[in-house]
């Protein structure tokens, strides 16, 4: 379960900048414009280098893969061998599919308790309620952000974004489980409103694949 809220958080973060005059950001400036720009993606491609620094374990694990985005909530994401597996969110369900088990997993988030409240995040993560921002590194081409959550016992303590300054496009997030565990995420390649179409977004499974139902 720890994996589909990851999954459902991360999709909160792929969002674009516009671009804004050479002048210091607040970091009410940096989500009202994130906010605009929401509210006109119509889709989002990008590759993805995944980092896992796990506590309990000197060595980090690195995965590549792609995500997808399709308005209004459809959050696709594979991730390529030696471990190959897809992954799409629907605003209700998360479908897991781990290729070389050949085994589906669906999740049902509505209505489940722990995975509900970051629903809410997900519909707008930029609400004071729900955490707290600020600019904590800022170069010539590049601003990295801190969003410290106020929800009771979160999963992740806090999470950091960078943003390129040439374009204002998001081009990695780190979040810091309360464990101490580690994601980064990278993304290059991006693509904005290429038109993707509902196929593009969407698992294909084997038909000797049996979806296992998960409450």
């Amino acid at each position: 379960m720890t994996k589909i809220i990851f999954f459902v958080l991360s999709l909160s973060f792929f969002v674009p900048l516009t671009s804004v005059e050479a002048q210091p950001l607040s970091v009410d400036e940096v989500v009202r414009r994130i906010r605009e720009v929401r509210e006109k993606m119509n889709d989002f491609t990008a590759d993805l280098v995944q980092e896992k620094r796990i506590s309990l374990f000197k060595e980090k694990v690195i995965s590549r893969g792609r995500v997808r985005f399709k308005k209004p909530d459809k959050f696709f994401i594979e991730f390529f061998p030696p471990e190959s597996s897809q992954m799409v969110f629907d605003g209700k369900t998360v479908l897991l599919y781990f290729k070389e088990e050949k085994m589906a997993e669906r999740y049902h988030i509505k209505g489940n308790p722990l995975t509900e409240k970051y629903l809410i995040v997900l519909k707008d993560p930029f609400q004071e309620k729900l955490a707290q921002w600020r600019i904590v590194e800022e170069k010539e081409f590049s601003l990295a952000i801190e969003i410290l959550p106020k929800l009771k016992d979160p999963l992740f303590v806090k999470t950091k974004m960078w943003i390129s300054k040439r374009d204002w496009i998001m081009t990695g997030m780190e979040m810091v489980e309360r464990n101490g565990d580690t994601t980064t995420l990278q993304y290059s390649n991006i693509r904005i409103n290429t038109g993707l179409s509902d196929s593009d977004v969407e698992v294909r499974l084997p038909k000797d694949v049996k979806v296992t139902e998960i409450k």
